[in-house]
Order: structure tokens, then sequence, then C-alpha cells
């Protein structure tokens, strides 16, 4: 190994030869379920389509020297352990069940063998066929991974850090504009540079381009992390909390073109999304009856058709659909007041949620960003027509909660919006008739906790009834106001 370390693509085969090796500091094999159906998944659609590779990803490897007989794992456990199960359990249907020995120390990693286990050999029954055998050729010889071995214990944990928590280029989100640009096989090298072009442009994105002092604002972490992932999990009346590595299948969807035909009835639809998608493309969105989610003009990188919920189509629609939510985001919370239609919204959002005294608290930068989700879902239902009716309504089912609670915890936020199915209301309402029960949960009656001045007289102003047993808080300084300073 020249200066300490040595880097190569190798075949799963050839990695897999050596003698491997899990030091005692390696946490446990943590993959579930759904890890292992999304690499199968993968591996399988890229032999379908008749690609000569599928990269699995990187493995980092510590030898010390050439005389060592064991690689230990410094990073990689997790698709390395998956693969020899999917190895094991391909040769066992052939008669020929062979699993190169690595010894697992912790009770949480066999039990995810075991499970994983029976997954995959479900899995294979279910997908392969009588095709074990070119499966299995496929993942072992044409399938790769980048082998990287260092002989300095210290180098090989400076880049597996580098690799897990440091860097821009590893963000989650990243992780799926790799996943994307891959599903892209039938699109020219343009397109893939102008989705990577865009992708990284809402990354670095300045209200005023030409103003060097304004610190530019990563913006698809924010649509990715708040507005689009957690919006879609409390959709469906479950807990949302951060979004990261585990969860990228939620925007992992299905491709669809000459080298991926659809695989079951339920995906016609999606098939009916990616010919519309196409087609309207063709034409430039010129079609009558369109109803636009602004009350005067539209945008055109905005896909009227586009959904925060909708499925998700791998390649260029997946793009285009974070390019639409980038936008929409922009002219919510980011452009100056230039739409006359939004400019109560804005004025309104700034004072009640970023510019009151102590906004910056955590609690209340955690109520932000639920009052941001439900907006965004309401506007993309209901376009600026439905923001402009229930923007206080939706400010005063989430607010309510900094008056209710001393502390405002993430875990309670994350569950919150459950609790009286917000979400899911808004996402399974066909009309605003269907959401006068949020507005009837918006006036329920508040048993103030915190004092805190501008939410406070928010309320007074909304006509709900507010009380208080705290000692220190005095409701009597709050009187409703002639003017609130709506616009």
């Amino acid at each position: 190994m020249s200066n300490g370390l040595t880097a190569q693509i190798q075949k799963v085969n050839k990695v897999l030869e050596q003698k491997l090796s899990i030091p005692d500091y390696q946490r446990p094999y943590r993959w579930k379920e759904e890890n292992v159906r999304l690499l199968m998944q993968d591996i399988y659609d890229s032999w379908k389509s008749g690609k000569k590779s599928y990269r699995i990803g990187s493995v980092i490897l510590y030898k010390k020297n050439e005389n060592d007989h064991y690689s230990k794992i410094v990073d990689g456990q997790q698709r390395i352990t998956t693969i020899l199960l999917i190895i094991n359990a391909l040769k066992s249907e052939v008669g020929k069940s062979h699993l190169i020995e690595l010894k697992y120390e912790h009770n949480e990693s066999k039990n995810n063998i075991v499970q994983n286990n029976k997954f995959i050999e479900n899995w294979i029954k279910e997908t392969i066929g009588n095709e074990v055998l070119d499966f299995c050729k496929y993942l072992t010889e044409y399938c790769e991974f980048v082998q990287i071995v260092v002989s300095d214990l210290s180098e090989a944990f400076q880049m597996f850090d580098s690799q897990n928590g440091r860097g821009k280029e590893l963000e989650t989100y990243n992780l799926l504009k790799a996943y994307h640009i891959r599903a892209m096989d039938i699109e020219t090298q343009e397109t893939k540079i102008e989705c990577d072009r865009r992708w990284e442009s809402a990354t670095r994105y300045k209200i005023n381009p030409n103003n060097d002092s304004e610190n530019p604002t990563d913006i698809l972490n924010r649509v990715f992390s708040e507005q689009l992932y957690r919006s879609r999990i409390w959709s469906i009346k479950e807990d949302a909390y951060a979004f990261d590595k585990q969860k990228l299948s939620e925007f992992k969807g299905i491709s669809i073109d000459k080298n991926n035909p659809i695989q079951f009835s339920f995906q016609n639809v999606q098939l009916m999304q990616y010919i519309a998608n196409n087609y309207f493309e063709s034409i430039g969105l010129e079609v009558k009856g369109i109803k636009s989610r602004f009350q005067i003009g539209e945008y055109t990188n905005i896909n009227p058709f586009a959904l925060i919920n909708q499925d998700i189509l791998n390649g260029k629609p997946f793009f285009d659909y974070i390019e639409t939510y980038v936008e929409i985001y922009k002219q919510l919370f980011r452009v100056s007041n230039k739409n006359i239609q939004l400019k109560g919204f804005i004025t309104f959002y700034r004072r009640q949620c970023c510019d009151y005294a102590r906004a910056y608290r955590s609690g209340d930068k955690y109520l932000k960003e639920l009052y941001k989700s439900l907006i965004f879902l309401m506007f993309d239902k209901y376009g600026e027509e439905g923001l402009n009716k229930y923007y206080e309504p939706l400010y005063a089912l989430v607010y309510r909660e900094r008056l209710l609670n001393k502390q405002v915890k993430y875990a309670a936020v994350a569950k919150y919006p459950n609790k009286d199915k917000l979400f899911f209301l808004i996402e399974k309402s066909k009309n605003y008739l269907e959401l006068q029960e949020l507005v009837r949960k918006a006036k329920e009656k508040i048993n103030c906790r915190m004092d805190v001045p501008a939410i406070i007289q928010f309320f007074r102003d909304y006509d709900v009834e507010l009380e208080t047993s705290e000692k220190n808080i005095n409701l009597d300084n709050y009187k409703k106001s002639i003017d609130n300073g709506n616009d």
C-alpha cells in the first residue's frame, strides 16, 4: 500500500474474497427490512435494465500491513453484511449455501440478521423466480464497491467521519440527487446537468444574487426536512421526526421508461402521471382550464399538477417535483413583498413567527416550522385563496402550544399534529366547508402558562377566550386591538 492508502473499484466477489473482520468497537448491524428491500430492488432494477455495473457504495478497510491476515471493516458493515445474506440466500436456493464468516458480538446484530434473512428469502422467491443463478452472477460479478484500504487507523476514522458526518456532499438530500440522476438512463447529458444545476442552485439561494453581503440559504435542506418530508408523514397520521438517511425511501418511487416498464397494475396511475408530465411539458403547459395556485400570474417552474403527497416518479419528474416546491417556498417565506395577494400573510408571518421577542428559542422554532408546513400544505391544496382564508386559524392551532406549555419539545411537536389530525384533514378535504373543524379547534379556550406578549395579543384579537392560574401573567394587560395590523 503506497502512502498507507489504496482506493479502487472492486467487484463484490473480489471484496468478499478477502478475510474480513468486524472490530469490537463497531456499532451493531442495524439495517431493517426497508433498507434491505431498497438495496435489493436497486440491484434488481439495474440487472433487468441491462446495466453493465451497479455501484453499491464504498467500504473502508483497515489493514496494518501486508502481513496482517484480516482487513477490519471501518465503514460498510451494514452493506457488506446485507450482501452476504443475499448471496447466502441465493446459493441456498440452488443447494450451495456458504456464508463467509463474520463474527457479530451484539444481540441486536444477531436479531436483525435473523429478521432480514427471512425477508431476503421471501423476496427472492417472490421476485427472482427461476433466475436465481443469473441474479447471483450479476450481484457478485457486476455489482461493485469503491474499496478504500488504509494502514493508519486514525486515518481510517478520519475518513469515516468525513464520509458519514461532514461535508455538504453527504447531506441526506444529496443522496437522493445521486439516486435520481442514476435513474435518468434515457435522458441526455445536458438534461442531467440542468437537473444538477437547479438542485445546487437551491442550496445557495439569495434573494438578491448581486448582494455579496447576503449569506446564501440552503432552501433545499429546509424544504426536504420540514415542508415535504414531515408534511407527507403527518398527512398519513404518523408522527414526523427528523429527515435522515433512514428515511430516504419516502422520496424513492418507481422508474418508468423503455428500460423500466411498470410491474403492477396499481402503478398505472403513476404511468398516467408520467405520460401527462411529458405531454404537458412538450406543449409548454398552454392548456385551458388549469387552476393556478396564484390568483394573478403563474411561475413557469411550478408544476400545477404537482402535489406534496403525490407518488414519486424517479429521475427527471422527481427533480421537477422538487423545483416546484423550492419555488413555492421562496414565494411564501423568502421573497420580498412583491406578491400583493400574499402581502397580508407575509406581514403576519414575519411579525408573529420571526420578529417577536424570544422567537429564537428552540421550542418557538419547532412551532414555526410546523406552522410553515401547514401553510405549505394549505397552499398546495387551495392556493393563495385558501392560504389567505386560513393562515390565522392555522397559526392559532399551532401557537396555542406556546402558551399551554412551559417548554415546547421537539418530540411533542412531532406528535402534536396527529392529536387533531391537522394535516390529514387538510389533505383529505375537497372544499373549505370540510375545514370548519379546524376553525372550531382554533377557537378553543386557552389556559396560559407562558407570557408571550405577541402571541397572547394575537389570541385576544382572534377572540379566543384566555385564562391563567399563573401569578406572573396578567391577562388584563392585553386588550383587543382596534386594528391588529392585518392587511
